[in-house]
């Protein structure tokens, strides 16, 4: 049975959105500040303020909290989410859309900001692609769940040729995140001159060239 959030949940949640959101906004503004390697996590936490143990809650690196890779990728509600917002008719797109994801009411200043530091610093764009690949076992589960409801006629399919549903999410995931990395590869070598949004719609193109079967 489909459950829904209490007031007092989603109340707790717009609070933990925003703290996570401070410390984005926080590691971007020391980042634009000087120099990357001379901002820490402690500088971080003082701007917000909150508790390094809070910080960790949400993040594992300053890098992580530059371009808003969290824990929450573990998180099939929070992943389920970010799939339907992204999804637009296409599994793949959704998918990828979720690589990209931000908060909800995450302003422009702050994206912004991530694709300056990036063009500054394409390393840090190249380590949040790893970073995705680490965590992809994380969005396998909620991706098959989405296709299972999206996409019912690709689960039949996969289901005929005898592939697990689990495989075919992660297959799916493996080429988005595949695709993501090319084009944010592609971004730098270009000198980080387009806007995320292109760089999404890079990915996703590249990730239907690969995988046509999927979108």
């Amino acid at each position: 049975m489909q459950t829904f959030p209490t007031a007092s949940g989603s109340l707790r949640e717009r609070k933990k959105a925003q703290v996570r959101a401070d410390l984005e906004r926080a590691a971007l503004e020391l980042a634009l500040e000087r120099d990357l390697d001379d901002v820490t996590v402690d500088e971080i936490c003082a701007r917000v303020p909150v508790s390094h143990r809070t910080f960790f809650n949400y993040f594992d690196s300053k890098e992580d909290a530059l371009f808003d890779v969290r824990r929450a990728w573990g998180d099939p509600d929070w992943l389920a989410r970010q799939l339907e917002r992204a999804h637009d008719g296409s599994v793949v797109e959704a998918v990828v859309g979720a690589l990209f994801a931000e908060e909800e009411g995450a302003d422009q200043a702050m994206r912004e900001a991530r694709m300056l530091i990036a063009a500054r610093h394409p390393g840090l764009i190249r380590r949040k692609a790893r970073r995705l690949d680490e965590l992809r076992a994380g969005m396998v589960d909620a991706v098959a769940a989405f296709i299972a409801h999206r996409d019912p006629d690709a689960s039949r399919t996969a289901a005929e040729l005898g592939v697990d549903p689990a495989a075919q999410a992660e297959l799916l995931v493996v080429v988005c995140i595949g695709a993501a990395r090319i084009a944010v590869r592609e971004w730098a070598e270009q000198g980080g001159t387009t806007s995320e949004d292109e760089v999404r719609a890079r990915a996703v193109a590249i990730a239907r060239a690969l995988a046509p079967i999927l979108s």
